[in-house]
């Protein structure tokens, strides 16, 4: 059975949690088992034991829930993309690391994007900051790619051309993998995880020097 950091944050420290954490926390298990059609503030306040008046004093309905789910899982990605700022020498094993634990929180939040394009239809808010975030996170992608260039680690004879298509299908596939698992595989947790995360990361397997794949031998 899979059990994220988050999972256990919720079911040992839930009671220690006040009425808006407890809000975030029960909507994205009812998101993540039954999608966004189909809950509401409702069935929130149901599932909570609360009346759905005391929701819509913290979330006037479920789009507010929806947009800080969303901003909560960016909030996340950022202080881990920024750990990883170029200057810091990091190595391959690291940024494999951030690879699995990429996976991992989007399985943890994988109603928004098993729902995107519901979820940015309904909350124009994540439309805009998703589109930001991309052009961020591909400018980052390739200070990272450099990087493993100036170490070695990456082949130096790559065009650039090549290195911006590959951000692109990186996010293409983070973006679509749990759909794809949905329609083809229905892997459920860690099995999903394991699985999609070791597609994801062998595709860098190509860019390697000898160099890069001893050390991408060494943390696969």
């Amino acid at each position: 059975m899979y059990y994220s950091f988050f999972c256990l944050y919720f079911y040992t420290n839930f009671d220690r949690m006040n009425t808006k954490e407890k809000i975030i926390a029960t909507s994205l298990a009812l998101f993540n088992e039954q999608g966004i059609d189909s809950i509401t503030i409702r069935h929130i306040a149901k599932e909570m034991g609360i009346s759905h008046g005391n929701i819509q004093y913290y979330y006037k309905n479920n789009n507010e829930i929806i947009l800080a789910l969303y901003q909560q899982l960016a909030a996340q990605f950022s202080a881990m993309i920024n750990t990883m700022e170029p200057g810091s020498q990091m190595e391959l094993a690291t940024f494999r690391a951030s690879v699995k634990y990429s996976f991992q929180l989007m399985y943890e939040y994988r109603f928004l994007l098993l729902h995107f394009v519901e979820v940015v239809r309904r909350v124009p808010e994540v439309r805009e900051s998703y589109r930001e975030l991309s052009r961020q996170r591909e400018i980052q992608f390739q200070l990272i790619f450099k990087q493993f260039v100036e170490q070695k680690v990456f082949r130096a004879d790559i065009p650039d051309e090549i290195w911006s298509s590959l951000s692109k299908q990186l996010f293409i596939m983070a973006d679509g993998w749990l759909s794809t698992n949905a329609i083809t595989g229905n892997l459920k947790g860690e099995e999903a995880i394991a699985l999609y995360e070791r597609v994801f990361w062998h595709q860098f397997f190509p860019l390697l020097t000898t160099k890069g794949i001893r050390q991408y031998q060494a943390c696969s």
